[in-house]
């Protein structure tokens, strides 16, 4: 468990906002200011019963909310009364069907699981072009439906971990509320929307509550487990995407970030939706005038843990969290390029700028002068190269440009990561304050517009710089190169992949 805590007693207001990542939780007293006063962390597992399958149990996200907000109370010297309002920014698109007193019927079915290819195929089939993946909704439904009638006929619901976390605070199993949302900014969108939910009883699709409105108050017993009072806001809240781009200071059109956590991505945000990439997304804003373009790529920290794990495993148990410091002063020596390797960072396959669920993890000509150093930069290489993907295939789609962009999340930290970005992308990174937190602050910030603390506008002014990157232009060429060289190598291996897949 890590803690974050002020050197004085609050006595101020502040908002409760919740950052739930793949891996774990983060609870942050905000101010009104925008300025975190403490935060806790509470870890939780996932389960791979299977290939392809990925799981959380449900229980354990409602248990680490608990014990992180009593702990940031405990530890943090504030009130329960002073907690004025709740928020949680959470992993997108995962799924947990629940009956109609709320029981849980199965574990939830995580954004990185991949089984249902098939269902996927089928809804493509149906509306005759490619609009859904194996790790979309739609084909997880359609999953369930198929292989699991028993449990599709007993739910009541299908939530995420968004609104089963708003359900345990408040006792409210969904609201109905009209906001202006994706689909309204474009009719065509609606009609893809209809046409791929057409299979799933949309009675068990619960609606949503904007981010910035009130979605219902605590009840007693959800005051009572997380240590608050009753009758406390919570509000409408949001997915890890769209708080990571509030907590990054993007409020106008053109802004840009990255973010760099257990999986990555790029968004930006723009004021009119466009025809996407496969495996880009449009989702809404904190501010109803905006939408995000954005893709993501499924093993951002996850790929750079494991390889810290795997090179750095005896290091990382003596020097805890100074295993980054080390890293950092390894990678310093390793010369651009990583001296002909190449990593792919598919971990848990790939959504984009590469859309494949069978595509693995790899290391590529390897020679006996590589040391683990090596290793450790190609693959912080490989992910930049992910990033400068997205970025092109934003360029290609919305038809603007990028010149410069803000970076968050846990990877931020890396000042060699930072560097490696702003050489591969060969443009200007900026790392805001409290990075590790943003996705808690962008929740944070949701609610205080709710509140009224501040206005939509002025949201940006909340963050400030902490770092900033400029890109070694002398590096351009051989950054491009190996760019290349990453996208030839997935399309040597990708049909590879599929068939190994199919012989375990």
């Amino acid at each position: 468990m890590a803690l974050y805590m002020c050197a004085i007693m609050i006595t101020v207001k502040c908002i409760a906002a919740y950052d739930f990542g793949t891996s774990g939780v983060k609870a942050a007293l905000v101010s009104e200011e925008g300025k975190i006063l403490a935060v806790q962390e509470k870890a939780y597992p996932l389960y791979k019963p299977q290939p392809l399958y990925v799981e959380q149990d449900p229980k354990d996200y409602w248990d680490a909310v608990c014990e992180v907000t009593h702990g940031v109370l405990a530890n943090s010297g504030a009130m329960p009364e002073d907690v004025k309002a709740l928020s949680f920014s959470v992993q997108a698109v995962n799924i947990i069907p629940v009956d109609k007193d709320g029981n849980v019927l199965h574990n939830a079915i995580s954004w990185l699981d991949g089984r249902a290819e098939k269902q996927a195929e089928e809804i493509n089939t149906r509306c005759g072009m490619d609009l859904v993946r194996s790790q979309d909704h739609q084909s997880r439904l359609l999953w369930i439906k198929e292989n699991r009638p028993d449990i599709y006929e007993k739910t009541a619901y299908f939530l995420d971990c968004n609104s089963f976390l708003q359900y345990k605070a408040t006792g409210v199993m969904a609201v109905k509320h009209d906001h202006p949302g994706i689909a309204k900014k474009d009719p065509m969108i609606q009609t893809y929307i209809d046409a791929t939910y057409a299979d799933i009883d949309a009675a068990k699709l619960g609606p949503t509550v904007a981010a910035c409105e009130k979605y219902a108050a605590l009840d007693e017993k959800g005051a009572s487990d997380l240590g608050l009072i009753t009758g406390t806001p919570v509000f409408g809240g949001m997915i890890d995407v769209t708080a990571a781009s509030a907590g990054c200071g993007c409020c106008k059109e053109g802004d840009a970030h990255i973010y760099l956590g257990s999986s990555g991505w790029m968004s930006a945000l723009i004021s009119q939706a466009c025809d996407g990439s496969e495996g880009s997304y449009l989702l809404d804003s904190i501010d109803p005038k905006l939408l995000i373009y954005g893709g993501c790529t499924n093993s951002c920290c996850l790929m750079f843990d494991w390889v810290i794990d795997k090179f750095y495993h005896k290091e990382k148990e003596e020097l805890g969290s100074g295993i980054y410091e080390l890293i950092d002063e390894e990678v310093a020596k390793v010369p651009a390029g990583c001296e002909g390797l190449h990593a792919a960072p598919w971990l848990f396959g790939e959504q984009f700028p590469i859309t494949d669920p069978y595509v693995r993890a790899m290391f590529f000509n390897i020679s006996e002068k590589h040391t683990r150093a090596h290793f450790i930069r190609a693959v912080l290489e490989s992910l930049c190269f992910s990033m400068r993907g997205q970025i092109d295939l934003y360029r290609k789609d919305a038809g603007k440009d990028i010149s410069e962009i803000s970076v968050n999340g846990g990877g931020s930290l890396s000042s060699q990561w930072m560097q490696i970005m702003a050489d591969v992308l060969q443009m200007p990174v900026h790392v805001p304050e409290e990075t590790r937190h943003s996705g808690a602050v962008g929740a944070a910030i949701a609610a205080a517009v709710g509140l009224g603390w501040c206005d939509m506008d002025d949201t940006g002014s909340f963050i400030g710089v902490d770092k900033s990157y400029s890109p070694d232009v002398t590096k351009e060429e051989l950054y491009t190169k190996k760019y290349k060289l990453f996208y030839e190598i997935y399309d040597m291996v990708k049909d590879l992949s599929k068939k190994m897949e199919a012989a375990e």
